[in-house]
């Protein structure tokens, strides 16, 4: 049964399965918690290799992050402290920044991110070479279970009022 579009929704995120490669990186992997394509707002559970250099990229909404394990920094933010196990770090709009996982971070570093906008990839000189947002992180999500023959959660909330729908196989 799915649930009534106005109930909260649980889900148990240990139970999700990871999309590996996320974004053609062995070295990221990700589970969608709740994607909602029409408020451009998304949250996800990312784990990442030690040693990982993200490109730099923008966000045009906010981000919060949570830290669960390992060690991570914004190399264009040296007098930050890291984040570590239990952080909590909130980004305004309009930042630009280069994720950095320590070396010595441990085999995963594990973040909650809860995304508003866009993610926007830049290159050296900052053109943009690529977007994130909500309904891309669906699709690749999605085709990363198929392409691995995982089966799909049987909800997800998606949509402008976060309705529950069932994931097509």
């Amino acid at each position: 049964m799915i649930p009534d579009p106005g109930e909260s929704f649980h889900s148990d995120s240990l139970d999700l399965p990871w999309a590996e490669n996320w974004a053609g990186d062995p070295a990221i992997q990700l589970k969608a918690l709740m994607i909602d394509i029409e408020g451009s707002r998304y949250a996800v559970r990312m784990r990442f290799r030690a040693g990982l250099q993200v490109a730099p990229h923008k966000h045009t909404g906010e981000v919060h992050a949570y830290t669960f394990s390992g060690k991570w920094n914004y190399l264009e933010y040296a007098d930050s402290p890291a984040n570590v196990a239990g952080s909590y770090l909130f980004e305004p709009p309009g930042t630009t920044h280069t994720l950095k996982i320590a070396d010595d971070a441990g085999e995963w570093t594990e973040v909650l991110f809860i995304l508003y906008g866009a993610m926007l990839h830049m290159d050296e000189s900052g053109a943009i070479i690529g977007v994130t947002d909500a309904e891309s992180v669906l699709a690749e999500y999605t085709q990363r279970l198929k392409d691995r023959n995982i089966p799909l959660p049987a909800h997800l909330p998606v949509g402008g009022r976060m309705a529950y729908r069932k994931l097509q196989d």
